[in-house]
């Protein structure tokens, strides 16, 4: 605050408090920069933004209407543009708004961004949204934090804008079963959803009450009994689902639940949405998601029931990657009043960000928040490249702990595939990127694949043959947490210094894991 306060009467003082104080709860609990302006007509309230937005104004009027008239300030508040940057960037309300609103979105659900989510949402690299909005059935593969949520998250939102019926299941909540009961548990978490419309709500709850019955039990027969309510269900959703009005079943994460499990929850769903104006939207980490059932024949057969939609390919585009990482910074750094994310980070912080990260945004976002804060308490004057080596390499950990999460009975070897990497990338070449020739029934090859579904490896080149015609090798590169910031690695060569287009020959001299 620059009040002047020799200036300022007392009570002037506590009125522009009082104003701000609400101003800032309504912010999020941040109070911005203020002053008081003395004029020949009285004070003024000077509130300050190195950027505002409407969205300032707008909550600022807001707040002015529920203060007392007696308060000098109720109509003698303005928000103007910062006249001069200050040294210490970080400090300031507008980045430590910033740094809250990136912690706020980590975590993408069917509540993210209620009531503001077009505004603050950020295309995907490859503009899949047309797509995930069509009446098809969809799986969104990507590795933990590459957007999968985030798509789903606005096709669902696009329905609740259209007034569309539509069903959220979040699949954590079925994580870890291996019971068959798990399918009229599933079904009945959908029945449950959209008991909420009114003309079908009696119906739908005596259907919900007869699964959630069964998903209790342990009766041999359950898939039996949930055959014979398929027809009730199918004939429910004829009830509210018509070619102009579809409805659409979205299912967070379906990779959390076990493996054999999938294709048969799937093929349940599917009958009962299929030629009905119903639409299956899904997400997954490709390598431990299993749509189909070859054997028994059931699930969704990619093409001919489900349509893929990849957010994998990071690095294989690494300027796309930095050019849509930056714009998600941008969005958030603009909401919260800054010019863009350069006003407290450089382009080369960004890179490095863009590459550490993988390209994957929400690793990115983390990364960002945590350099943020290393760089704050440094006392430094904005966010640094030393300050994203040292959150990476503290990232690293966390990602060894989520193979505990994800790695299911494959822990130990996963652990132990790794290390191996390790070893072969920083003891014996020197290189922080590698070829694996392309085995998909090779055990080692989908040890490989697990580590890059949990960020340890990431792809740089879905395909090449660098020697002999008719062996195609990926390209790889160990996480950068393994040899920058605290477990920086002496004479590691980097393939990518800086985010843009490998060539091939540089990806052909890589060295061969075998």
């Amino acid at each position: 605050m620059n009040t002047r306060a020799a200036e300022i009467p007392a009570e002037d003082q506590e009125a522009a408090k009082a104003v701000i104080a609400v101003y800032g709860t309504a912010l999020g609990g941040i109070e911005p920069d203020y002053f008081v302006k003395n004029r020949a007509d009285g004070p003024y309230l000077i509130i300050e933004f190195q950027n505002p937005q409407e969205r300032h104004h707008r909550i600022l009027a807001q707040v002015l209407t529920n203060i007392p008239p007696d308060n000098p300030f109720k109509d003698r508040t303005a928000i103007l543009k910062r006249k001069k940057a200050p040294e210490q960037r970080l400090s300031l309300p507008e980045a430590r708004m910033l740094k809250m609103e990136i912690a706020e979105c980590l975590t993408i659900d069917r509540h993210s961004f209620d009531g503001d989510f077009f505004s603050r949402y950020t295309p995907s690299v490859f503009d899949l949204e047309q797509q995930i909005i069509t009446r098809a059935n969809y799986i969104v593969y990507g590795r933990r934090g590459a957007g999968k949520s985030s798509l789903l998250s606005y096709a669902m939102q696009i329905a609740k804008r259209d007034k569309l019926p539509f069903c959220w299941i979040a699949m954590q909540t079925f994580a870890n079963r291996s019971d068959l009961e798990v399918v009229p548990a599933v079904l009945a978490a959908i029945l449950h959803e959209i008991s909420s419309i009114e003309h079908i709500q009696s119906e739908a709850t005596l259907i919900y009450e007869t699964l959630s019955a069964l998903s209790e039990g342990s009766s041999r027969s359950v898939l039996t009994r949930c055959d014979k309510l398929i027809p009730r269900v199918r004939n429910l959703f004829t009830k509210i689902a018509t070619k102009t009005v579809p409805l659409t079943i979205f299912l967070d994460d379906i990779h959390v639940l076990r493996s054999d499990l999938q294709p048969l929850v799937l093929s349940y769903i599917y009958k009962t949405t299929r030629g009905n104006n119903a639409f299956i939207k899904a997400s997954g980490i490709d390598q431990l998601t299993r749509l189909w059932d070859e054997s028994n024949s059931i699930g969704l057969k990619p093409v001919h029931d489900t349509q893929v939609l990849n957010l994998d390919l990071n690095l294989t585009m690494p300027e796309k990657s930095k050019e849509h990482i930056t714009k998600i910074l941008d969005l958030h750094a603009k909401y919260c009043g800054l010019s863009n994310i350069n006003y407290i980070a450089g382009d080369p912080v960004l890179s490095r960000l863009v590459l550490a990260a993988a390209g994957v945004p929400r690793d990115a976002l983390n990364l960002f928040s945590i350099a943020f804060s290393k760089a704050l308490l440094g006392g430094q004057k904005l966010v640094s490249v030393n300050s994203i080596n040292t959150a990476t390499s503290e990232m690293a950990e966390q990602k060894i702990k989520d193979i505990e999460l994800d790695s299911g009975e494959d822990i130990k070897t996963v652990k132990y595939m790794l290390d191996e990497i390790k070893d072969f990338c920083l003891n014996k070449e020197h290189q922080n990127a590698f070829l694996v020739e392309i085995k998909n029934s090779d055990d080692r090859y989908r040890l490989i694949q697990k580590l890059a579904a949990l960020r340890l490896v990431h792809l740089l080149h879905e395909g090449i043959t660098p020697r002999e015609a008719g062996r195609r090798f990926i390209a790889l590169m160990l996480d950068f947490g393994f040899y920058v910031g605290i477990r920086a690695a002496k004479s590691v060569s980097l393939i990518l210094a800086e985010p843009k287009e490998l060539l091939a020959k540089d990806l052909r001299s890589l060295p061969i894991f075998k």
